[in-house]
């Protein structure tokens, strides 16, 4: 075996040999062909006839596992003669099975995941593997480092140290059930996603913590003892059990509103009793409203962390053991329901959605809290309304700020179509979603922006757009607006919810896109969806349409709402300076740009070729650098002049070829190829 061979033998742990003697299953495709001509090899290699079968122990098995994975070289003859007695003593089924956990391959050979075999050995054995990647503590069932618990040297791992929480893992859109599916396990628990500040909070004695998820410390400003009047540990302290010495818990911080007798979604005024937003860190005794604490996990109690508890062991105890009392405005322990089919979520949501909260969190039922962790693997899910098509806006692309949004991001604008006026109106501004490559095939798209807005186009308010300075942006021709699925997750304040640009729809024109009516009524519409079911099925059965890629289309020209002819496909060659002439188009970092140049060049009737030829009048680079590989050999061949694509792209928008300028050329050639006039 070679050194990188040996090198992937350690730390293999197997639980039992004996059950590697059964035949790997044969899936189709299954990668166990290489593993079973590995271990023909071996025992052809170190067999003879007069070796005698043995049995290996399984503590045998890990010290030739480990022996062998120490140093980069199998020529030595301590390792020679270990393998040796690994494949004597071994069938060529266990030696497969062997070097299948060497391969990582045992999901395949088994066509079952992760998630399925740990579940053959213990209901706890997928959250104890994720935790600690130990076979023993899978096996035993035991996390908790015991000689830890009785040292007393626990506090300070957990207590009073900043440490970042178990994160939730976003649902892919579409197919949102296939995560939970596979790592959720065969029951989960079902909760509200709460709209508020998530924190840990440390309890000990009369002292109190507050650490966010960004590892922020606002004991100060929400009380760091009980003794802090005014403050929330104050208020929340004669809660708790006098029993409840110290604690860790994870829970959400929100605003109860005093006089409307509920909560209230973070920084958003429509709740409120009195239309007022308050920071969570500022709130006064005479204000309308006031923080509550919602507790949803328990992590460490009287000494002893919980971390490696399952999550229905942790929660169990969450409603037991800490507090002696709850109270809406003040403290409770968060629901929970129990779930075990992709029904049961749905119907979740949906009430979730009707009742206007943020979304709905599931958790494996066995789930173990891993610190700092976000992933699929650990079985902790959220959903919130971009999960949903039924929360999709079509709208017009209109404006474009460059640099305008945070952290110099673009910044689009897009309008509805408002029936009250028959006019497009601008409703929303977006700077998330799509992208570099589709970007820059939209923008290729738009062309030139104009300063003064399209007359079919009005403000939020109904009145003419303001004019849009050179240099900030600036208006996309009607003719040249684009069509982009934008999705939410609901409205505060009037606005969407991080909106984020989804989907570039080239086969929706303009006139089929959302109204401005649809758009003032979003909340209704995300309090009215549902996820949809299995294989990109809505709710109701129907198959979601297959969208075209945007980069793998033509473009065709939309025609306007007040003209009646048909859309043209093709655009008719027009004859210009270009007529005859052979253009080598470059490739650069866009696809869709070498396609729309050499879109524009036939529609001037030049003769197009995709490299330098003898024949080549005049070359064009889609790259926007000349240092680009293509473009930098050929400006160092000096056989032709090499033009950047904005002088193809001006004369695009013009409809005429013009002659270029100095800004406009990578490389010009004394003696080249030149316009002779204008067409």
């Amino acid at each position: 075996m070679s050194g990188c061979e040996t090198s992937q033998l350690r730390n293999v742990r197997l639980r039992n040999v004996s059950a590697a003697k059964r035949p790997a299953a044969k899936c189709p495709g299954a990668p166990n062909e290489a593993a079973r001509q590995l271990a023909e090899k071996m025992a052809e290699e170190y067999r003879t006839e007069n070796d005698e079968f043995g049995v290996l122990k399984v503590g045998e098995l890990n010290d030739i596992l480990d022996f062998l994975a120490t140093g980069n070289s199998m020529d030595v003859p301590e390792k020679r003669e270990k393998m040796s007695q690994l494949v004597k003593k071994c069938s060529e089924d266990e030696l497969e099975w062997i070097f299948l956990s060497i391969l990582k391959s045992v999901e395949s050979a088994l066509c079952s995941p992760t998630n399925r075999i740990l579940d053959w050995i213990s209901p706890t054995a997928h959250a104890i593997w994720n935790q600690t990647h130990d076979l023993k503590a899978v096996l035993t069932g035991k996390v908790v480092d015991e000689s830890l618990e009785s040292s007393g040297d626990v506090d300070d791992e957990h207590l009073f140290k900043i440490w970042t929480p178990m994160l939730l893992q976003k649902q892919k859109r579409g197919d949102w059930y296939a995560n939970i599916e596979k790592h959720g396990g065969s029951k989960f628990f079902l909760q509200t996603k709460f709209d508020g500040e998530n924190v840990l909070l440390h309890k000990k004695g009369n002292e109190y913590r507050w650490f966010t998820r960004n590892n922020n410390d606002f004991s100060k400003e929400y009380g760091d003892s009980s003794m802090a009047i005014g403050k929330l540990s104050s208020r929340i302290h004669s809660f708790f059990s006098k029993d409840c010495e110290s604690a860790i818990f994870n829970c959400e911080l929100m605003l109860w509103d005093k006089k409307s007798k509920k909560l209230c979604r973070h920084n958003d005024h429509s709740a409120t009793s009195d239309a007022q937003v308050l920071s969570f860190r500022h709130v006064k005794p005479d204000d309308n409203q006031q923080l509550t604490v919602i507790l949803f996990d328990l992590l460490y109690l009287n000494g002893k962390p919980f971390f490696g508890a399952p999550l229905h062991q942790r929660l169990e105890m969450l409603k037991i053991a800490p507090l002696k009392k709850e109270r809406q405005d003040t403290i409770v322990v968060a629901k929970h329901q129990e779930g075990s089919t992709k029904e049961d979520i749905q119907k979740f949501f949906e009430e979730a959605m009707a009742a206007n909260e943020e979304g709905i969190v599931v958790k494996r039922w066995d789930s173990l809290y891993l610190k700092g962790q976000r992933s699929a693997s650990n079985g902790w899910f959220k959903l919130k309304p971009s999960a949903s098509k039924d929360c999709d806006l079509d709208l017009a692309l209109v404006a474009v700020h460059p640099r305008a949004a945070r952290n110099g991001k673009t910044l689009y604008r897009f309008a509805a179509f408002d029936e009250a006026s028959q006019k497009y109106k601008i409703c929303l501004s977006c700077s998330y979603g799509l992208g570099d490559q589709i970007r820059e095939a939209i923008r290729f798209e738009y062309g030139l922006l104009l300063e003064d807005p399209p007359e079919e186009l009005v403000s939020y308010y109904g009145k003419a757009p303001k004019k849009i300075e050179k240099g900030d942006g600036g208006y996309i021709d009607f003719e040249r607006w684009q069509v982009i699925k934008i999705t939410s997750n609901g409205v505060r304040n009037g606005k969407l919810v991080d909106p984020v640009m989804r989907e570039w729809r080239v086969d929706k024109p303009v006139d089929q896109i959302n109204t401005f009516e649809d758009f003032s009524d979003y909340a209704t519409k995300v309090q009215e969806c549902k996820l949809g079911g299995n294989d990109g099925e809505d709710s109701d059965g129907e198959e979601e349409d297959v969208k075209p890629d945007p980069l793998k289309v033509a473009k065709v020209t939309r025609k306007a709402i007040h003209q009646s002819e048909p859309v043209k496909l093709k655009r008719a060659k027009l004859e210009s300076s270009l007529s005859g002439i052979e253009v080598a188009v470059l490739q650069g970092t866009s696809e869709a740009v070498r396609r729309k140049c050499e879109e524009i060049l036939k529609h001037f009737d030049a003769n197009v070729v995709k490299g330098i030829t003898p024949s080549t009048q005049l070359c064009i680079a889609t790259a926007p650098k000349p240092t680009h590989p293509k473009t930098a050999y050929a400006i160092s061949q000096n056989k032709c002049h090499v033009i950047k694509f904005a002088w193809l792209e001006r004369c695009n928008s013009e409809n005429v070829v013009t002659p270029w300028t100095d800004s406009e050329a990578f490389h010009e050639i004394q003696g080249g190829w030149r316009i002779q006039g204008d067409e």
